[in-house]
C-alpha cells in the first residue's frame, strides 16, 4: 500500500519527502500521520459543554461529579478552559486494538487486516495524551491500562509526551486467571498499567497494607504492631563499620540488654570495655553460628535511647537479640506484580456490572474496580483529588472513586467521558453511575446500599469557530453551562435574556451579562448579596469593564472580571 503512494508522488514531492525525513528524530516512536476527522473539525467548531438538567443527582454536600458525553477529544479541547493543570490523577483504559474491530477511526472499524492500524491507533491516543498532559497538576500521574497487542507502543507514546524521565513504573496485573487463548497458543492472563507523572514533582504513594502484610506484625505494644527482627544485621560485616561492632551485656535471669561504659578507640577503631559484667550478666557480640563477626543493626547511642525496643531470647545454650519492627503507618509502595483475586475483572468486573444492573451482558470487559481503586490510592494520597478518565467505558472509575470517598471520609471528584456508541453513554455509563449513587437491587433481589454523590450529565454541542460577530456572540450564549461548571455555580440566582446569574452553597456568584448596557442591571440583582463574584461580561474587545465594576469592586474585594468570551476564544485558537 505505502509503495502505490509513493508512486503516485511527483518527483518534487518525492524530494520534499526525503528532505522532510532527513529532519526527524532517529530514535523513539515514527508512525505514519493519518489525519482524523475529529481534528479536523476542530478547526471548524468549538466544542462547549450541554447539561442535562434533567439527569442530575445531588443527595450530598460533596464535590460534584462530572459525565460528559462525546469524542473525548472534543471534550479534552472543551476542558481546557475548565481544569488547566488542575487535575490530580488520570486513569485511562483505551481500545486494546485487538483488530476485532472493537474502536473506530474516522467513523470506519479497525480491524486486523488494516494496515495502518498500529499507526491510527498510536494517532488517536497521541492527540488526547497531548490535550491531557496540560490538564494534569504539575505533580499529577497518568495511568493506562493496556494489553500486548499495544504495549510497546503505548509505552514509547507515553516516553513520548510525558518524558523518560517522568516514567514511574509498570504493573503487571493478573486481570484474567482463567486465560484468553490467542492465536498463537499462549494463554494471556495479564494486562499492563503504565505509570508516568507529568513533571519530576510526580510521586507515587503508598498502598493500605493487605491482610498477609499485616500478620507479619502479630505482636502489639503501646506503640503499636511489630515484628520481632535480629538485631545482627544480616549479610554485613564488622569490617563495615567498626563502631556497630560493640559488646551488649546481657542479663540472663531478666533476659534483657544494657549497653555497658565504652570508649571508642580510634587508633585501633575497636570499643574499649571499661566494666566487667555482673554475676548474672554475659557478654554478647554479634557473631553469628559460624563465629562470622557481623554487626549491629542500631549504633550505641540509639540502643541507649530505645534499649526497651531490644528483646532477648535465650535458645539452647545461647542468646538472640531482636528488635521490634514496628509497622509503618504510612502503608506500602505498589509492585509491579498484581495477583490478588480482586483484581479479576470477571469477579469484580464483569460480574460486578451484572449484579448493579441485575442483568447479564452488559458491557464486555469490564475493569476490575479494585484495581481502579489501588491505581487512585498510590497515584495520589491526596482524599480531595480530582480523577479524569476519557475513556470512561463502562463507569469502573466513576463507582471507584465514589466507594474510596465512602471508606475514607474523602471528597474526590471524577470528570468521566465517553462516546455514545451503541448507546454505552445512556444505557451503561450513567445508568451505572446512577446505580451506585442511588442503590440498587442485584441479581439475587439483594437491596444495595447507594454510595451518594453529586453527578452532572453533560453533552458536547458545537458553535462556528470562524470570527464573525454572530459567531461569537453565539459561542458565548452556548458557554452558559460551560461556565457554571467552571465556577461550580448550579444555583439559579437571576436569569433573564442578557443577565444570568449562578450560586453556590459557599456563596460564590456567576455573573454573566451578555450586554454591556445591563451591567448596571445586574449589579442590583446582587444586592444584599455577598461572598465572592465572577464577573463575565460579553465583549467582542476583550474589556473586563473595571470602571463599571468599580464601586462594586471596593464593596466586594473578592471580584474577577474575565474578558468573555475571548478567554475562552484564545484558549481553542491555541490548540490548533
Amino acid at each position: 500500500k505505502m509503495s502505490k503512494k509513493l508512486n503516485q508522488l511527483s518527483k518534487e514531492q518525492l524530494i520534499e519527502l526525503i528532505e522532510k525525513s532527513k529532519l526527524n528524530k532517529k530514535y523513539g516512536l515514527v508512525w505514519e500521520e493519518i489525519p482524523e476527522d475529529q481534528k479536523i473539525n476542530l478547526l471548524k467548531f468549538h466544542p462547549v459543554l450541554k447539561e442535562h438538567k434533567e439527569l442530575a443527582l445531588d443527595d450530598s454536600n460533596n464535590k460534584t461529579n462530572y459525565f460528559i458525553e462525546g469524542d473525548n477529544l472534543q471534550a479534552l479541547t472543551a476542558l481546557q478552559g475548565l481544569y488547566l493543570n488542575k487535575i490530580d490523577i488520570i486513569y485511562i483504559d483505551p481500545p486494546y486494538n485487538t483488530g476485532a474491530k472493537d474502536w473506530k477511526y474516522n467513523n470506519n472499524f479497525v480491524d486486523s487486516e488494516d494496515g495502518y492500524r498500529h499507526s491510527k491507533w498510536i494517532n488517536m491516543i497521541y492527540s488526547r495524551l497531548i490535550l491531557s498532559k496540560d490538564l494534569l497538576k504539575e505533580d499529577g500521574i497518568i495511568c493506562m491500562t493496556i494489553d500486548d497487542y499495544e504495549f510497546p507502543r503505548a509505552y514509547f507514546l507515553m516516553e513520548e509526551v510525558f518524558g523518560e524521565s517522568n516514567h514511574l513504573g509498570n504493573i503487571v496485573i493478573r486481570n484474567n486467571p482463567s486465560g484468553r487463548s490467542t492465536t498463537k497458543g499462549i494463554s494471556i492472563t495479564h494486562e499492563y498499567a503504565i505509570i508516568f507523572g507529568k513533571t519530576e514533582k510526580s510521586q507515587v504513594s503508598y498502598l493500605p497494607r493487605n491482610k498477609n502484610q499485616i500478620a507479619r506484625y502479630n505482636l502489639e505494644d503501646s506503640k503499636g504492631h511489630y515484628e520481632l527482627v535480629n538485631f545482627r544485621k544480616a549479610g554485613a560485616f564488622r569490617s563495615e563499620s567498626e563502631k556497630m561492632y560493640f559488646p551488649i551485656f546481657i542479663n540472663k535471669d531478666k533476659l534483657s540488654v544494657r549497653i555497658p561504659n565504652l570508649k571508642w578507640d580510634k587508633d585501633n577503631s575497636l570499643w574499649e570495655v571499661l566494666e566487667k559484667p555482673n554475676k548474672n550478666e554475659t557478654l554478647f557480640f554479634p557473631i553469628d553460628d559460624k563465629g562470622t563477626e557481623r554487626r549491629w543493626r542500631w549504633g550505641v547511642e540509639r540502643v541507649i535511647e530505645f534499649q526497651n525496643e531490644l528483646v532477648v531470647k535465650k535458645q539452647k545454650n545461647n542468646y538472640q537479640v531482636y528488635i521490634k519492627s514496628y509497622m509503618p503507618n504510612d502503608g506500602v509502595l505498589p509492585n509491579t506484580w498484581w495477583d490478588d483475586k480482586k483484581y479479576s475483572s470477571t469477579a469484580y468486573g464483569t460480574n460486578l456490572l451484572n449484579d448493579i444492573f441485575s442483568s447479564t451482558q452488559v458491557f464486555p470487559y469490564p475493569k476490575s474496580l479494585h484495581a481502579v481503586k489501588d491505581t487512585i490510592l498510590f497515584s495520589s494520597p491526596n482524599k480531595n483529588a480530582v480523577v479524569l478518565d476519557f475513556f470512561a467505558g463502562s463507569g469502573t472509575t466513576g463507582q471507584a472513586v465514589l466507594e474510596l470517598n465512602k471508606e475514607d471520609g474523602g471528597n474526590r471528584q471524577f470528570i468521566l467521558v465517553t462516546n455514545n456508541e451503541n448507546n454505552i453513554a445512556e444505557e451503561v455509563t450513567y445508568p451505572r453511575l446512577r446505580n451506585v449513587i442511588n442503590g440498587y437491587k442485584n441479581l439475587k433481589n439483594e437491596k444495595v446500599e447507594g454510595l451518594g454523590g453529586n453527578l452532572k450529565y453533560y453533552e458536547i454541542d458545537f458553535v462556528p469557530a470562524d470570527n464573525s460577530d454572530p459567531s461569537m456572540y453565539e459561542l458565548a450564549i452556548n458557554l452558559v453551562d460551560t461556565l457554571c461548571l467552571k465556577e461550580n455555580t448550579f444555583t439559579e440566582h437571576h436569569t433573564s435574556k442578557d443577565i444570568k446569574i449562578f450560586k453556590n452553597k459557599e456563596d460564590h456568584h456567576c455573573c454573566i451579562v451578555f450586554d454591556e448596557d445591563k451591567i448596571g442591571q445586574a449589579l442590583q440583582k446582587l444586592n444584599n448579596t455577598d461572598g465572592s463574584y465572577s464577573f463575565y461580561i460579553y465583549s467582542l474587545g476583550g474589556e473586563t469593564f473595571d470602571e463599571e465594576l468599580e464601586d462594586f469592586i471596593s464593596e466586594h474585594p473578592n471580584t474577577i472580571s474575565t474578558p468573555f468570551p475571548l478567554t475562552m476564544k484564545n484558549i481553542y485558537k491555541s490548540l490548533k
